[in-house]
């Protein structure tokens, strides 16, 4: 723990010294190739960074933090675009390293508040969220008593609500020191009526603005002219989906240190081209025929879930991924017990001295 603990300092240096060098840059270097030069050091500097961590929690967040968003906002700041180039991000440094370093974007304009579909059931609070956490974590330490796939459901449970408060409270803790307004990260994706709905507006929003910016946005550029408009679109779309792929069997070698099955690439082919397949649908039937919510949202979620199952977890449990959560669980209890009973024992100590 305590070697962990020293690393994590140490990232964090380097990190927010890579990221104070791209700000001081920012308006006297032109974007372009040139800068992009002088960033791709760090790009690769956070692809590394991941692989000194020894916990999977330090191993997948950072991995996912830094190894993933922070190398692509670099790449997307070197030429004039993303996250870390709109004047909200760079009018500051304090808010440059904030949207750098974490998963977090400040909108430009005020966000809109209202959606148009809301979904049949009422979202969740922050606090039901934490809630479900808690009681999803404590089921799954009964798992010999569930069926297999009953036991990937609480994983993909665990998975969404865990992500929720992490983000939920890095999100918080910046609104808080910075007082600014910051663009959604989930918006309730368990209440998707389509694919569409679920990648596009409701799950991980963030990383799909930024593949969108990286990914989508050149590859339809690139080949619009060459084979159409519509053809562009869907050979864009797979390309993102790609590499979403690519860098999700990242982030589990940083975590497993296991060489890729490309399950997990599998995974996001397979949703790239059923999301194509329902976006031709849509066009073909203009609009004159939509299941009612009630269908919609079960069949949506029953589909992610299932080939999650299929594609998704098997490598995620091939390393080991649950038992090691918890072990470290454990062994974080311990440690903050060792440290209050030191600090007690120091206290009782001195109060002993004193009298």
């Amino acid at each position: 723990m305590a070697a962990e603990i020293r690393i994590f300092l140490q990232t964090l240096f380097l990190v927010s010294s890579s990221l104070c060098f791209c700000f001081t840059i920012r308006n006297s270097i032109p974007n372009g190739f040139f800068k992009f030069l002088l960033i791709l050091p760090f790009f690769f500097l956070f692809l590394y960074i991941p692989l000194q961590f020894q916990t999977i929690h330090l191993q997948g967040s950072i991995g996912f933090f830094i190894g993933w968003l922070a190398s692509f906002k670099l790449l997307l700041f070197a030429f004039g675009k993303g996250p870390l180039c709109c004047s909200a991000a760079s009018s500051s440094l304090r808010r440059f390293l904030a949207v750098g370093s974490l998963p977090i974007e400040i909108p430009d304009h005020e966000p809109p508040k209202d959606r148009s579909n809301p979904g049949p059931v009422l979202p969740l609070s922050f606090s039901a969220k934490l809630g479900f956490l808690i009681l999803t974590i404590i089921a799954i330490n009964f798992k010999n008593h569930f069926h297999p796939n009953a036991y990937l459901i609480f994983l993909c449970l665990v998975i969404y609500f865990l992500l929720e408060i992490l983000i939920g409270s890095a999100s918080a803790l910046v609104k808080a020191t910075l007082g600014v307004e910051l663009l959604p990260y989930f918006d309730e994706p368990y209440l998707s009526d389509s694919l569409q709905d679920f990648w596009g507006r409701r799950w991980n929003l963030m990383t799909s603005r930024i593949l969108r910016l990286s990914v989508y946005d050149p590859c339809r550029k690139l080949t619009v002219g060459v084979v159409g408009r519509r053809p562009a679109a869907i050979l864009a779309l797979t390309a993102t989906f790609a590499v979403s792929g690519l860098m999700h069997e990242l982030i589990y070698f940083y975590m497993g240190r296991l060489a890729p099955t490309w399950e997990v690439t599998c995974f996001f082919l397979l949703h790239g081209v059923c999301l194509a397949a329902e976006m031709a649908i849509k066009s073909g039937v203009g609009g004159r025929f939509r299941l009612p919510g009630v269908v919609s949202v079960p069949l949506t979620i029953g589909f992610v879930v299932t080939t999650s199952f299929w594609l998704f977890f098997p490598q995620f449990l091939r390393f080991k991924a649950d038992v090691r959560m918890f072990e470290e669980h454990a062994a974080l209890g311990a440690f903050v017990k060792s440290v209050m009973a030191d600090l007690i024992t120091q206290f009782k100590f001195i109060s002993f001295q004193v009298k």
